[in-house]
């Protein structure tokens, strides 16, 4: 990373005079292919391009390289996306070549746990079927859900509100809301249930049977990765706007530097790309995914334990609640971790929006504390991890709305010189895998 960090400062510095913005009428390109986003996908690119020799840039626009595979130093845990799949053939590969090691987390996945509802914690629980994740696979499993990966933006019969699905599956008003708090959705009544067919579908059809991360964090991936690479990686580089041409495409930041490049590969969230001037030729669809799609809002809330309070009072660590914590979950990798984290979703965030730290770090003790009284004094808290308000993603992950998902294979398309990957532009799957297959299919449309 030390040779990474350098190339950044010079060319920063003025000292790599062929990355000094160039005028707006120069015929010159600075680069063959010039990758926006220094997330999963971009690197991924990056290093398939790297393999096959060819001419090529990175732009991001934080800091930091990784997009939402974060390892956060200041509180030593991963507030992104870290879960991997023991048959995830894109990224797999890479994997191994990094030689990163990895952990097998299942058996941390598979841990109890428990209901604070109305004031009460209930464990073990009244009846299995109360638990919300229950509820959901239930209902989706009753269904005729997808019959492939790829199947999920092919079934507009599926493309209905989520909260619709669940009530014709049988699930009662009292059920719906709270699943409601148990789902990764801004809102139950207004997401699309093809959301959660696709989720049900890639765990079916990718074949995954362990989970498993990355040993000392994500960090370790990505700085692999960034070591195979010998073009110019360039971070503090937000774009601010795209202008298409015959001639190629230039690339403007915000500290008005400015890149032009034969093709452009476009990884950014939708989010963050409206607010890019863009004088592209987006076909309907383009413009309108950019314009309204939204992503999904989670606040995350992490602590450390001192001591094992739920071996005192003997109810599981995790927890489902109907307070503003929402969901307290087990995210340990290892027995010998102490990671705690409130997860908040969708509208849920908004309660933790305009707090200090100080405030979140109070409230969120003192709610612990009330909820279980065992955790008095044995937990401390580390920090926030707030996604819908960080500026280079304004979210989670892509949630389509009903009537939304139609507009995906136009969403996905080329646009002049651009071409668009990221997670959110997977045909079939999911998460950093859904990332790493974008790449792979950009990469082909390029070399083609």
């Amino acid at each position: 990373m030390k040779r990474r960090i350098f190339m950044q400062k010079a060319a920063l510095g003025g000292i790599a005079t062929s990355l000094l913005p160039l005028s707006c009428d120069a015929p010159k390109l600075d680069t063959e292919f010039l990758i926006l986003g220094g997330g999963i996908s971009g690197l991924f690119l990056a290093n398939l391009l790297e393999k096959a020799g060819k001419d090529y840039m990175l732009l991001e626009g934080s800091s930091r390289l990784g997009g939402r595979m974060f390892t956060r130093t200041d509180m030593n845990r991963d507030v992104g996306g870290r879960g991997i799949g023991d048959k995830y053939h894109n990224l797999l590969p890479l994997i191994e070549e990094t030689g990163v090691e990895m952990i097998d987390i299942s058996d941390f996945m598979n841990a109890p746990s428990a209901i604070y509802l109305e004031g009460e914690i209930k464990y073990p629980w009244p009846k299995e079927e109360v638990k919300p994740y229950i509820h959901q696979f239930k209902a989706l499993g009753k269904s005729d859900y997808l019959s492939g990966l790829d199947a999920w933006y092919q079934n507009p019969d599926f493309d209905e509100p989520y909260s619709e699905f669940l009530k014709r599956s049988g699930l009662s008003d009292e059920e719906i809301a709270l699943a409601d708090i148990s789902l990764n959705y801004n809102d139950i009544y207004e997401t699309s249930a093809i959301n959660a067919h696709h989720s049900r579908a890639f765990g079916k059809y990718n074949g995954s049977k362990r989970a498993l991360n990355f040993k000392g964090g994500t960090i370790n991936f990505i700085n692999k990765i960034v070591e195979t690479l010998k073009k110019p990686i360039l971070t503090n580089k937000m774009v601010v706007r795209i202008d298409d041409s015959k001639t190629g495409t230039r690339v403007t930041c915000e500290d008005g530097s400015s890149y032009k490049a034969k093709k452009v590969i476009c990884t950014l969230p939708l989010t963050t790309l409206r607010d890019v001037k863009l004088n592209v030729n987006l076909n309907s669809n383009q413009a309108r995914a950019i314009k309204e799609i939204a992503y999904t809002n989670i606040t995350q809330i992490h602590l450390a334990h001192s001591a094992k309070y739920w071996e005192d009072d003997g109810i599981p660590m995790s927890m489902w609640t109907d307070t503003p914590l929402e969901r307290i979950m087990n995210v340990n990798s290892s027995a010998a971790e102490k990671q705690i984290a409130c997860w908040v979703n969708g509208k849920g965030t908004a309660f933790f929006d305009n707090m200090s730290e100080k405030e979140i770090a109070n409230y969120t003790i003192k709610k612990m504390n009330e909820i279980r009284p065992a955790s008095t004094g044995k937990i401390e808290y580390l920090g926030v991890q707030n996604w819908g308000q960080y500026k280079y993603n304004k979210g989670a992950y892509i949630e389509f709305a009903p009537g939304q998902a139609s507009w995906f294979l136009d969403m996905v398309k080329p646009a002049g010189n651009i071409h668009f990957a990221g997670e959110h532009t997977a045909h079939e799957n999911r998460g950093m895998e859904g990332a790493a297959e974008s790449a792979n299919r950009v990469y082909k449309e390029l070399i083609s």
